[in-house]
C-alpha cells in the first residue's frame, strides 16, 4: 500500500469518530484507536485517564540517542455546525475530491497526527532504529481549553526528562508555499456575563420606568471598550515588547509572517478596523490583545414582532492575551467590576500565553533544518489563536514550536468544509522523515 493510501485509510477511520470533547465515549474510542496505531508502529503507549476528562495518549519510541523530540497533538475536534454549509454529505466521513481531503478534523488536528506517525513508520522501514527518541502527547480536550491536560502531564513528569523540544500540533503552507514557524500562542480568557433585572419579562411600554438587563450589559461592555479596558489595570501590565521581537527576527534576514491581502480576501473585506494597514496592521496583529463579543442572547428574535422588555440578558466574551499577560488577575478585576454593576460574571476558561525566544537553540536548529531542505521560512512570534502550550513552555520549560503540518492557507479550520491538499500531505511526511534524521534538532542544550 502506498504511503498516501495508508494515510487516507487511517485518516478515514479517525474522521469517523465524532470526537467533540463533550462526547466522552467517542473520545475514549478515538484515544484507543490512536493508541493501537502507535503500538502497531512500535511505540510504548500509556493511555492516561483523568477524572471528568478525556484520555491523554503518551507514546515513546527510543532511538539511538536518548535525547527526544516530542510531538504534541489533539484528537478532539470542533462541532461541524452549521451542517447545511458543508458541501459534502457527512462532515464525519472523509471525502476525496480532486486533490482535496475534506472532513471535520482533517487539518485540525487528525491529519497531523497521522502524518507524524507515518513519518516515523517510514524511517523505521529504512532503518532498524530511529536516530533519536520520539515521543507523542495526544490529548482530547484542546478545543475546550484543555482543562484536564496538566493533571495528566503531572502524572507523567518523568516522561519529559530527555525531551529537547516540542513540535506543536499546528502547521501548513502559505500562498507562496512557505512555512511559518510559530514561536508561541496567545492566551485566552473566556467569560460569561449575565444581567437579571426583573422577575419576569415585561411589556415594552414599561421601558420608560423599568430597568433593562440588555442595556445594562451593553452599557457595561461599551464602557469597557470605550476606555480601552483601562478599568482593568492588570490588562495593561507585563505586555511583551513586540517591536523588539520583530526587529530581532528581521535583523536575522527572515520575514515576519503576516498575509494581509489573504486575510482580507478570506473574509471578504476591503480594509481592517481602524484603517490599519502594513506595519501598523502587523504590529496590531501580534502585539495587541483582543476584547471580543462571541454572542449575546436576550429577548425575542423570532419572525414578526413581540414587544417585550426581557427580564435577563447574557453575553459571552473573550480576551486573546499576548505574552506575558496574566489571565487570572485580569479575570478577578473584570468580575469585580461586573459585580459592582450587579452583573454576574462566570469565568469559563483561561489559558496563559506562551512564547519561545527566537534565539533559542531549538528554534535556530529548526530554521536551519528547513533552510537546508530548501524550504522557505517565515516567522510568527505567536499565533493569534490559543492552546495549552504554556504547560510545556512555562511549566515544563520546553521550547515549543508550531509550523510543520498538512494544512494550507485555506484549510478552513473550525469552519464548514475543512480541507487539506493531498500534495501537502506527501510533502509534509517527506519533510518529517528528513527531520527525524536530523539529529541536530535534539543535539543542543537549552
Amino acid at each position: 500500500m502506498s504511503l498516501i493510501n495508508e494515510f487516507i485509510d487511517i485518516l478515514s477511520d479517525l474522521i469517523a469518530f465524532r470526537s467533540i470533547a463533550v462526547n466522552h465515549e467517542e473520545c475514549r474510542e478515538t484515544a484507543s484507536y490512536i493508541a493501537d496505531i502507535l503500538k502497531d508502529v512500535g511505540f510504548i503507549v500509556d493511555v492516561v485517564e483523568v477524572k471528568d476528562g478525556n484520555p491523554v495518549v503518551f507514546a515513546e519510541m527510543r532511538g539511538e540517542r536518548k535525547e527526544a523530540l516530542l510531538f504534541y497533538n489533539h484528537y478532539d475536534v470542533q462541532p461541524a455546525d452549521p451542517i447545511g454549509e458543508w458541501k459534502t454529505k457527512n462532515p464525519f466521513e472523509l471525502t476525496i475530491k480532486d486533490d482535496f481531503l475534506i472532513g471535520r478534523g482533517v487539518g485540525d488536528n487528525k491529519g497531523n497526527i497521522v502524518s507524524r506517525i507515518l513519518a516515523v513508520k517510514r524511517v523505521l522501514e529504512e532503518k532498524s532504529r530511529l536516530p533519536y527518541t520520539v515521543k507523542f502527547v495526544i490529548e482530547g480536550e484542546e478545543e475546550m481549553g484543555s482543562p484536564h491536560l496538566w493533571e495528566a502531564l503531572e502524572k507523567k513528569k518523568e516522561f519529559f526528562n530527555n525531551v529537547k523540544g516540542v513540535i506543536w500540533e499546528s502547521g501548513g503552507y502559505n500562498k507562496d508555499d512557505s512555512i511559518t514557524l510559530i514561536l508561541g500562542l496567545k492566551g485566552i480568557l473566556y467569560a460569561e456575563l449575565r444581567a437579571r433585572r426583573l422577575k419576569r419579562d415585561a411589556h415594552s411600554a414599561l421601558a420608560v420606568i423599568l430597568p433593562s438587563a440588555i442595556w445594562d450589559l451593553i452599557d457595561f461592555l461599551t464602557w469597557l471598550r470605550k476606555e480601552k479596558l483601562k478599568q482593568i489595570p492588570s490588562f495593561h501590565e507585563s505586555l511583551v515588547d513586540i517591536n523588539e521581537i520583530i526587529d530581532t527576527i528581521l535583523e536575522s534576514g527572515l520575514e515576519i509572517s503576516f498575509e494581509e491581502q489573504t486575510l482580507k480576501e478570506e473574509f471578504g473585506i476591503e480594509e481592517f478596523i481602524d484603517e490599519l494597514t502594513g506595519d501598523n496592521a502587523l504590529l496590531a496583529y501580534y502585539g495587541n490583545p483582543t476584547f471580543n463579543i462571541d454572542g449575546i442572547v436576550s429577548g425575542y428574535i423570532g419572525e414578526g414582532q413581540k414587544t417585550v422588555l426581557p427580564k435577563e440578558a447574557k453575553v459571552k466574551i473573550d480576551f486573546r492575551l499576548v505574552p506575558f499577560q496574566d489571565p487570572r488577575r485580569i479575570s478577578e478585576e473584570l468580575c469585580k467590576l461586573a459585580k459592582e454593576r450587579n452583573i454576574e460574571c462566570r469565568i469559563l476558561s483561561m489559558t496563559y500565553p506562551a512564547y519561545t525566544d527566537f534565539n533559542h537553540n531549538f528554534v535556530q536548529a529548526l530554521i536551519k533544518f528547513l533552510q537546508l531542505n530548501n524550504q522557505k521560512v517565515k516567522i510568527a512570534p505567536w499565533s493569534a489563536g490559543s492552546g495549552p502550550m504554556h504547560y510545556f513552555v512555562n511549566n515544563l520549560e520546553l521550547p515549543s514550536i508550531g509550523g510543520i503540518g498538512v494544512s494550507y492557507w485555506s484549510s478552513r479550520h473550525h469552519a464548514p468544509n475543512e480541507n487539506i491538499r493531498i500534495k501537502d500531505v506527501e510533502k509534509t511526511i517527506d519533510l518529517l522523515v528528513k527531520l527525524l534524521n536530523f539529529t541536530e534538532i535534539v543535539g543542543m542544550e537549552k
